[in-house]
């Protein structure tokens, strides 16, 4: 059996366990870390009993996860078998990913990043912590994004383009920053000065004549990136780890666990484009057989 007919047999039997499993519909998610993200949109949007497979046989007979493996089945998908996955970069280097064909996506880069949604967490961390810690995470999402922005906007030119060398790994390993002692203070002004310089080094050796900032900061309007919620796009994985870090420092000695109590506290529904856009995806399922 070849590969495509291996998958084909597999959406097909994942579809009719749907009675084995008394559910509405499978749906495979990267890994089981995601599926608290999902669940909560499609019990919102989409009411019903969902079994969510965070790994499946892959055509060697091993058990895998990942975007990938999601994606094998893409052409296979159905109303009672469909994937939810994350944007990572896909949504704005224009990746066909249809919800009209079973394809659910983040928009944002990953769920991580809309659990960094700046207004719900500084109202969360402001009720639970009350002015015993003071943190403004509306500032420092602000120029986070500021200081992202112009470096994302070469990093996609690049990746689009397929030129120079300040590719997706090389952005990453800029705004991978380990925690340094008084990173919480200043609204994480000494965080974001790393970042920063760590952005502008990798960065001015890429002077690259065919890169107009003027022309990708309009190219990439449309998509809802823009110099206020860069943080919504970069690696959330990077974003959520910076955020988990300077958010416990912050809550030590206050009995509040900072993520499960704020980054993880309910989603931001309706409040912004992005997660919008999922509830619109989420409602075209219904044109799935």
């Amino acid at each position: 059996m070849n590969k495509r007919d291996f998958y084909e047999k597999a959406a097909k039997g994942l579809a009719a366990s749907t009675r084995l499993y008394g559910v509405n519909a499978v749906v495979h998610v990267e890994n089981k870390d995601d599926i608290w993200f999902w669940q909560q949109l499609l019990s919102k949007y989409r009411p019903g009993r969902y079994k969510f497979k965070p790994a499946t046989l892959n055509e060697k007979g091993n058990l895998t996860t990942g975007c990938t493996q999601c994606l094998k089945y893409k052409d296979f998908l159905s109303s009672r078998f469909f994937i939810c996955i994350d944007s990572d970069l896909r949504y704005l280097l224009e990746e066909e990913l249809a919800a009209e064909k079973g394809i659910l996506q983040t928009y944002a880069y990953s769920w991580e990043n809309h659990c960094a949604f700046a207004s719900k967490l500084q109202t969360t961390f402001d009720y639970l912590v009350k002015k015993e810690k003071r943190f403004d995470f509306d500032s420092f999402l602000r120029q986070y994004s500021q200081i992202t922005y112009r470096p994302f906007l070469l990093m996609l030119y690049h990746e689009r383009e397929n030129k120079g060398t300040f590719k997706r790994d090389k952005f990453r390993q800029c705004i991978t920053l380990q925690y340094e002692q008084g990173d919480e203070q200043d609204n994480g002004f000494s965080f974001l000065q790393r970042m920063a310089h760590r952005l502008t080094t990798a960065t001015e050796q890429e002077a690259d004549c065919h890169f107009n900032f003027e022309t990708e900061k309009a190219y990439y309007a449309p998509f809802g990136l823009h110099e206020t919620n860069t943080y919504l796009y970069v690696r959330g994985h990077c974003l959520y780890n910076a955020l988990h870090t300077i958010g416990s420092k912050l809550c030590e000695n206050t009995g509040i666990d900072f993520e499960q109590n704020i980054l993880k506290s309910a989603l931001a529904l309706e409040q912004y484009e992005e997660i919008i856009h999922i509830k619109t995806h989420i409602q075209k399922l219904q044109a799935l057989h």
